[in-house]
C-alpha cells in the first residue's frame, strides 16, 4: 500500500492456524516486515489474553441455555457424536458455547498443530521480542458484537453441517490450498459456500473490513509504516479490505506472491 511520503505499508493475509504450512514465507515478506515500525493485527493478542476470562461469558449461549436446546433430539444426537469424535475430551466444553465458537475450534483443529501460536499471534510475539509496536485494529468487544448478530438458530444449523456433513469435510484443507497459492478468488468461492446469510456476512466481514481500513488509515496518516496481519478472508471482494483501501485513495498491489 502506498499512502504517503513515509513509504509503503503492507497488508499481509493470514490463516488463523498453527499448521506449519502457513509459516512458509516468501523473501519479500521479510523485506516488507523489516521496513515497518508497527505491526497491526485484527486483535492485539496481549489484550485478548487479559480479557479472555471476562469475554468467555459473552461467548456462552444467552439465558443459561445449553447447546442441546438448539436442536431436536435426533439432530443433537448426531452432533454430539460428531463433536466427541472430533474434539475428544474438549467436547464437553462446547455445551455452553455459542455454536460459532465451536465452529472456529473445529476449523482450527482440522489443520496441523505444529506451532504453539496461530500465525496472527506469532507475528505479534515476534514483533514484541524485537521491540516493535503492536496494535489491534478491533477490540474484542467489537468482534463479540459481530458474532452476536448471527442468530443462534443460524449458528446451530451451520455447526451441524460443519460437524456432520461430508460436503464440509476437508474445507479447511481447501482453504489452505488456496491460501498457499495466494488464490484470493478461490478463497472468495469457499466463503460463498459457507452458508452464512447476507446479514451475517455483513457483520462478520463487510462492516469489520470498513472499520479496520479506517483504523489502518489513521495510523498511516500519523506517519507509521504498518505491517498489517489480518485474516486472508478479509482481503478480497467488492467490500474487502483491498477494495476499501483503494476507495480511500490508496494504491494497493500484490508483491512477492508465491511460496
Amino acid at each position: 500500500m502506498h499512502p504517503s511520503s513515509t513509504g509503503p505499508s503492507y497488508l499481509y493475509g493470514t490463516l488463523h492456524s498453527r499448521d506449519q504450512r502457513v509459516f512458509r514465507f516468501h523473501d519479500s515478506v521479510w523485506v516488507a516486515y523489516a521496513a515497518c515500525d508497527l505491526v497491526a493485527g485484527e486483535l492485539e493478542m496481549g489484550e485478548t489474553r487479559r480479557l479472555l476470562p471476562t469475554a468467555m461469558e459473552a461467548m456462552f449461549i444467552p439465558g443459561g441455555r445449553s447447546l442441546d436446546q438448539l436442536y431436536g433430539k435426533r439432530e443433537y444426537a448426531r452432533l454430539d457424536l460428531a463433536l466427541k469424535e472430533r474434539l475428544g475430551p474438549l467436547a464437553p466444553l462446547t455445551m455452553r458455547l455459542q455454536p460459532f465458537y465451536t465452529m472456529a475450534l473445529l476449523s482450527e483443529l482440522e489443520l496441523g498443530n505444529d506451532s504453539a501460536e496461530v500465525l496472527d499471534a506469532w507475528w505479534q510475539s515476534k514483533a514484541r521480542r524485537e521491540g516493535r509496536d503492536v496494535i489491534g485494529l478491533e477490540t474484542m468487544e467489537e468482534q463479540l458484537a459481530a458474532v452476536r448478530r448471527i442468530p443462534l438458530r443460524t449458528q446451530a444449523r451451520l455447526l451441524l453441517a460443519l460437524a456432520t456433513d461430508t460436503a464440509h469435510a476437508g474445507s479447511m484443507d481447501e482453504a489452505l490450498a488456496c491460501y498457499s497459492r495466494a488464490d484470493l478468488p478461490g478463497l472468495m468461492k469457499l466463503m460463498e459456500r459457507d452458508g452464512l446469510p447476507e446479514h451475517a456476512d455483513k457483520a462478520l466481514l463487510d462492516e469489520r473490513n470498513a472499520r479496520m481500513a479506517g483504523r489502518l488509515d489513521e495510523r498511516i496518516q500519523q506517519g507509521r509504516r504498518v505491517f498489517a496481519t489480518v485474516g486472508a478472508a478479509h482481503l478480497p471482494g467488492p467490500k474487502g479490505l483491498i477494495a476499501d483501501l483503494r476507495a480511500m485513495g490508496y494504491r494497493v498491489r500484490a508483491v512477492g506472491v508465491g511460496p
